[in-house]
């Protein structure tokens, strides 16, 4: 059984070197500097408002993470929840963790009118978990401008 909680300061590590392990795979197609996880881990020891950090743990230890966010979105009439980051380690990956994982955040969130999510198309393993559970293809072209 898969326990779901929210990150520690106690976590950092753990956090900061699965996040590294995300950004070098499949789920993303460019690093992002190790800043960037450490404004995500401020910003989700202060508040739950807008972004929640999730450290997914079995009887193991830490397995993995879940990185939300939290928005209002006119188009669809409310609350949105982008499923931003789901990372597993190796070997955890292939034991329905991820279904208990949006069984979980579609419970914790029962007010939210869309939960959405993004995927490289080269990460077809997780593109088919999203199928199975109902998730459609957004025919929306994604631009993005950083500063």
């Amino acid at each position: 059984m898969l326990n779901i909680r929210d990150i520690q300061e106690s976590d950092r590590a753990e956090f900061f070197q699965m996040a590294k392990e995300f950004y070098g795979g499949p789920a993303c197609d460019h690093d992002i500097p190790q800043e960037h996880f450490e404004a995500t881990l401020q910003e989700c020891l202060r508040s739950k408002e807008y972004s929640r950090t999730l450290m997914l743990e079995d009887e193991t230890g830490i397995v993995g993470y879940f990185l939300i966010a939290i928005t209002w979105s006119n188009e669809a009439g409310g609350i949105t929840i982008w499923l931003d980051e789901l990372f597993f380690k190796s070997s955890s990956r292939g034991k329905g963790y991820g279904t208990q994982v949006f069984d979980w955040v579609e419970k914790e969130y029962p007010q939210a009118k869309r939960f959405r999510l993004e995927a490289t198309y080269s990460n077809e393993r997780a593109i088919s978990l999203y199928n199975r559970l109902g998730y459609k293809e957004l025919h929306y072209y994604q631009m993005i401008k950083d500063r």
